[in-house]
């Protein structure tokens, strides 16, 4: 069953139309009839709003896979997992790399196997940087005998190259320290998921949230987990005390990552209290949202848009109460969001923490 098909049987069995999912995903209509019939597949931004408002895991609609209890998985699946359950561990070891060798994954790196992408990221934390943060990707890169390079690269940031020497190549020309190491830390992630088989992995300049690439997706959280692991994250991330200022401190101090990606954790952590937007104060360039569909303009009376009327010399944060409906496009009345907005002139771009009040 491929992304269109289970987003029709969802929406079918929640007894939604297709205008009823566009709403409630922020999304529009026509582009829920492509999806369901193939004629394009969703990014990854549209991956994450289906998957909040048809409440069910990212993980379900992004990695194809049908959950554990179904009963629809074809018959030869079925046999294969139940041979498998009844096999003792070494033995199911020994299942796993023969699965792998058919997927031609002999150069695979000897490190226990996990379903989750995020389990992998975990494990290399604990056990290869000391659990010191900011990560130090360069002990991850000697410890699995990876070698690093800078080199000018055509339509991307940087490329893994795998087999018997394996080669990070970073392009120079771009200067974002933080963006670099994601980049970096995605490469990682196509190096040790164990399915990601390919022998030359890409990260594009391309937004990753316009990708509907499983594995660039797959690459990216694991990225996610390994800078900002989920356990230390939750516990700076109190949902009570979390502001844009702390989010810029922790970013640059302690995770030494873009208060973008910072802010999109706490998202993820609480889907149903913040939501992230980039806009250049007249329509939105990027989101991060939680359960609550944003709008696709910003609407003149945010700070987002007086930024843009009234721009400050240096990097501002302005911070005020407004209407859910200047930024929800189901903003109930009488309700309202905090919103909290930073502009630097030098980038020319807002970025906007909602809190659900």
């Amino acid at each position: 069953m491929n992304v269109g098909e289970r987003i029709n049987r969802l929406r079918r069995e929640m007894n939604m139309s297709q205008a009823e999912l566009a709403q409630r995903a922020g999304l529009k209509a026509p582009a829920i009839s492509q999806y369901e019939s193939e004629q394009r597949s969703p990014s990854f931004e549209s991956l994450l709003k289906l998957s909040s408002a048809l409440g069910v895991p990212s993980d379900y609609l992004l990695k194809g896979e049908e959950p554990a209890s179904s009963d629809n998985r074809d018959s030869l699946s079925s046999l294969i997992t139940h041979i498998a359950g009844m096999l003792p561990y070494n033995k199911r070891e020994m299942l796993l790399e023969y699965a792998l060798l058919l997927m031609d994954s002999a150069n695979r790196i000897n490190i226990p196997y996990f379903r989750d992408v995020r389990d992998y990221a975990n494990y290399v934390f604990k056990n290869e940087t000391g659990q010191n943060l900011p990560v130090d990707l360069s002990t991850i890169l000697k410890k699995f005998g990876v070698e690093s390079i800078e080199a000018q690269l055509e339509d991307c940031e940087g490329m893994l190259v795998k087999g018997t020497q394996r080669l990070i190549i970073l392009d120079p020309r771009h200067k974002n320290k933080q963006r670099k190491r994601f980049t970096c830390a995605e490469l990682i992630g196509h190096l040790l998921i164990p399915w990601h088989t390919a022998t030359v992995y890409h990260v594009r300049s391309k937004s990753l949230f316009k990708t509907s690439d499983a594995q660039e997706i797959e690459a990216a959280q694991f990225a996610a987990c390994l800078l900002m692991p989920r356990e230390i994250l939750a516990e700076d991330l109190q949902a009570s005390s979390v502001s844009l200022e702390a989010l810029q401190k922790l970013a640059s101090e302690k995770y030494d990552v873009s208060v973008f990606s910072l802010a999109n954790s706490l998202v993820d952590l609480y889907p149903d209290k913040f939501a992230v937007v980039q806009s250049n104060g007249v329509k939105t360039l990027k989101t991060f949202q939680g359960q609550r569909p944003i709008r696709d303009d910003i609407d003149p009376r945010s700070l987002a848009a007086g930024f843009i009327k009234t721009p400050p010399s240096s990097a501002e944060i302005r911070s005020a109460k407004v209407e859910e409906s200047v930024w929800f496009k189901d903003g109930r009345p009488g309700a309202y969001v905090l919103e909290e907005s930073i502009y630097d002139p030098a980038i020319g771009k807002v970025l906007s923490l909602l809190t659900v009040m």
